[in-house]
């Protein structure tokens, strides 16, 4: 009870901020592009930010409002960006935050720098698919392999039960069947780290 009292709610918050994260982080890109659209055409940074919070759906559009909101209340863009990345706590939102920052300070081109910087976001977010992609034939490999001799076991079970029983019930059976255990054990382990 303890454990379920304690880990299940862990579990359950740490999957839906997981899923929230994902899905700012896929709409992201799209942005980054709405704010260097606008830019182009002679925005303000804080207009264009005022911008992505009204047309993308949560949770970009959302945390954007939370930067404008900042900013109606006195707070300096700078001071307002570095808030929500520490809250975000996203690698790609602390690239955006530092281009930010350091071209207000250096000057140039900021939408020529935010737009490089999409298509870098949409580039790494390419290379996590294929090597997701890449890694799902490994992945189905090592989950046959691991469930097999369980799959084994329950049918020489079923099929010949005084058999089967033996591994349970005999001293030396059971003395195989911990070392049988530990090996997999170990391959699983070796299979991830290979993954």
């Amino acid at each position: 009870g303890i454990t379920v009292g304690a880990g299940l709610p862990h579990m359950v918050i740490s999957n839906r901020i997981k899923s929230r994260t994902t899905r700012f982080t896929q709409q992201f890109p799209e942005a980054m592009d709405l704010m260097v659209r606008g830019l182009k055409s002679g925005l303000p940074v804080n207009e264009c930010i005022t911008n992505v919070a009204k047309e993308l759906p949560a949770p970009t559009g959302v945390e954007f409002q939370k930067i404008t909101d900042a900013m109606r209340l006195g707070k300096q863009l700078e001071e307002a960006l570095w808030e929500t990345a520490d809250r975000l706590d996203t690698p790609d939102f602390k690239f955006f935050v530092i281009s930010l920052v350091v071209q207000r300070e250096t000057g140039g081109n900021l939408g020529e720098t935010l737009g490089n910087l999409s298509n870098i976001l949409r580039q790494r977010q390419a290379m996590k698919l294929k090597i997701k992609a890449l890694s799902s034939e490994a992945k189905a490999s090592a989950w046959i392999v691991g469930a097999l001799p369980f799959i084994m076991l329950g049918l020489i079970m079923t099929m010949n039960y005084d058999y089967g029983i033996v591994l349970f019930t005999h001293p030396k059976a059971i003395i195989a069947g911990i070392g049988a255990l530990l090996w997999m054990a170990i391959g699983m382990v070796i299979m991830a780290k290979m993954i």
